[in-house]
């Protein structure tokens, strides 16, 4: 017998009756390490007056917990006076788990936290019957003023047939049944409450986006729909393009747009809010969704859409950026168209021409001026006039007619 397997199965709580009697009884017979324990299912019938399905059932439900073990099987082939015996009838040879915390057990407690747990719930309990059977003063006090209260305002209902009010406003106007706000109640009390957007201003409507008779009960995550349908309505007016009236519908479409799109950026608010924004922006640039979405709902309704083609803009406008970017980085190699030459037109001395003159004028003296080329006479400076010209042509390749 094992005095430390024994302590450590009584120690533990199981919570079946069946598993407790089996594992003490292994624990009776183990090794003081707690292993080599082999009884027989009869015998353990026999010790706990359990079943056979019962005791074979305790023994699964022990090893599923991991409080035993298959051991060494070859103690159980040793029989009396020094014997084998037949592997058909050996018993199971069982190993206890004694070094194991009971935290690594499945279903396991310390029998202790148990015996405390249970004393403290009965010491709770003791309490409980305790203040019911001897109640406080003043609650009782308490109790029966409240049964009086309770008494005197079935009296009044019974005389005046209202069912709220009570005894201290017996002959009085009932300011308790008739709400103060309503029409007919005295002392009416008006209250103006004028919940505030966003942005903390009060639209000068007195309604909020989203809401068809101005009364706002949006708060939280509807502010991002109030963004969206506000920016919606504002690129339009811009355009001076009108914006149906958002409703409630509205902005239950545009709140579930929002949290789609939120979804889709692994819960990223801002960022989605973000791109919301941007292909409202872009809207202007589209006419054909300009022209139909001219409300939040179809702005919702036609999101995806709306979506796809923004990204096939973006894409494209990203193309031209890299083409244009391409093209000014890339170097020209075409060569330059030439020009044709200038067109001058030679001159042709004369003798009246600068040049001749110049050259004659300091020998103008030396020659005789009378005649007239006009009468086909030429003076002499004039004929030496037209041979210094002809020999200005000469020298410079210009040929002239005879």
């Amino acid at each position: 017998m094992s005095f430390q397997a024994l302590s450590w199965a009584y120690g533990l709580s199981l919570g079946s009756a069946p598993q407790k009697a089996v594992l003490i009884y292994l624990a009776q017979f183990a090794h003081e390490d707690g292993t080599c324990t082999w009884p027989s299912v009869l015998n353990i019938q026999v010790a706990t007056e359990l079943s056979e399905r019962a005791v074979r059932k305790a023994l699964r439900e022990l090893q599923d917990k991991g409080l035993i073990m298959p051991g060494d099987q070859r103690h159980a082939a040793l029989g009396k006076n020094g014997g084998t015996v037949p592997r058909g009838r050996r018993s199971k040879v069982w190993d206890l788990r004694l070094n194991m915390p009971v935290e690594e057990f499945n279903g396991v407690e310390r029998a202790e936290d148990v015996r405390e747990r249970l004393r403290g719930a009965e010491r709770e309990r003791k309490v409980r019957e305790r203040e019911r059977k001897h109640p406080k003063p003043q609650e009782n006090m308490a109790e029966t003023a409240s049964e009086s209260q309770s008494e005197a305002d079935s009296k009044d209902i019974k005389k005046t047939g209202c069912t709220t009010c009570t005894s201290k406003n017996k002959g009085r106007e009932c300011t308790t049944c008739t709400p103060r706000g309503a029409c007919g109640a005295p002392n009416r009390l008006i209250q103006t409450i004028n919940p505030s957007l966003p942005t903390g201003e009060l639209p000068a409507s007195g309604k909020r986006p989203g809401m068809e008779d101005g009364n706002n009960t949006t708060t939280g995550g509807d502010s991002d729909a109030a963004t969206v349908m506000d920016h919606l309505a504002s690129v339009r007016s811009k355009l001076s393009l009108t914006t149906t009236e958002p409703t409630k519908r509205d902005l239950s479409k545009i709140g579930n747009l929002v949290s789609r799109v939120v979804k889709a950026h692994d819960g990223d608010r801002a960022a989605s809010l973000a791109l919301i924004l941007a292909v409202i922006d872009w809207l202007p640039a589209n006419t054909f969704w300009l022209r139909r979405v001219d409300s939040s709902r179809r702005l919702a309704d036609n999101w995806d859409q709306i979506a796809n083609d923004w990204t096939v803009a973006q894409i494209e406008r990203q193309r031209e950026r890299d083409a244009e970017i391409r093209g000014r980085d890339r170097k020209s190699t075409a060569k330059p168209t030439p020009s044709p030459p200038e067109h001058h037109e030679r001159h042709v001395h004369s003798l009246v021409c600068e040049h001749v003159l110049a050259d004659m004028r300091p020998h103008e003296a030396e020659f005789s001026h009378e005649g007239s080329l006009r009468y086909g006479k030429p003076s002499e400076w004039q004929m030496a006039c037209m041979r210094h010209a002809d020999e200005l042509n000469r020298l410079e390749g210009i040929e002239t007619a005879a």
